[in-house]
């Protein structure tokens, strides 16, 4: 016996230091970190807000910096709404829809003949489509579905063309934004 004891006491003690540092963390505290520490990771909540459309038959959907206003401060009657694909960079595409004398939900035609009311573009699709829309030229429908200045909110149904830098026409299909601030 007493030959045991010397093997078995280190033994012992290891076992027992293992068990401890298991139960350091005692199994209820370590849900609770794991599930605080799993929302602190998790994505944030959905904010709602979409930007998507088709260009030319190819899915197009903003994955950041949405912004939306409704009658902003010095723009009367206005609905600003502006989302970006990609990493902040020089390849960034950005989207920017601007309307004037809008006061609720309805049906707004956009043309290029009258862009000092409203504008819609798209920028740097690729290098040669580097501007589309805005002052190339655009024919665009946007179905206004809900406007709300407080909160803000703004969801919208568009499509028609934009006129590329390229010297192309971009057809712009199921477009689709809400947005909310």
């Amino acid at each position: 016996m007493r030959r045991l004891l010397p093997l078995t006491l280190p033994f012992a003690l290891l076992l027992g230091a293992c068990d401890a540092e298991e139960r350091g963390a005692a199994p209820a505290a370590t849900a609770s970190v794991s599930s605080t520490a799993a929302a602190a990771a998790a994505p944030p909540a959905e904010t709602g807000n979409v930007v998507r459309m088709r260009v030319d038959g190819v899915d197009w959907q903003a994955d950041r910096e949405f912004f939306c206003a409704v009658h902003p401060p010095g723009m009367d009657r206005a609905v600003l709404v502006s989302a970006s694909l990609g990493p902040k960079d020089a390849n960034e595409q950005t989207f920017n829809l601007n309307l004037s004398g809008i006061d609720g939900p309805g049906r707004v035609h956009l043309q290029s003949s009258a862009s000092w009311v409203h504008t819609i573009q798209l920028a740097n699709l690729d290098a040669a489509r580097v501007l589309n829309g805005g002052a190339m030229g655009f024919d665009i429908t946007v179905e206004l579905l809900a406007v709300s200045a407080d909160p803000v909110r703004v969801e919208a149904r568009f499509e028609g063309q934009l006129m590329s830098s390229a010297g192309s026409a971009l057809r712009i299909e199921d477009g689709y934004l809400r947005c909310s601030e």
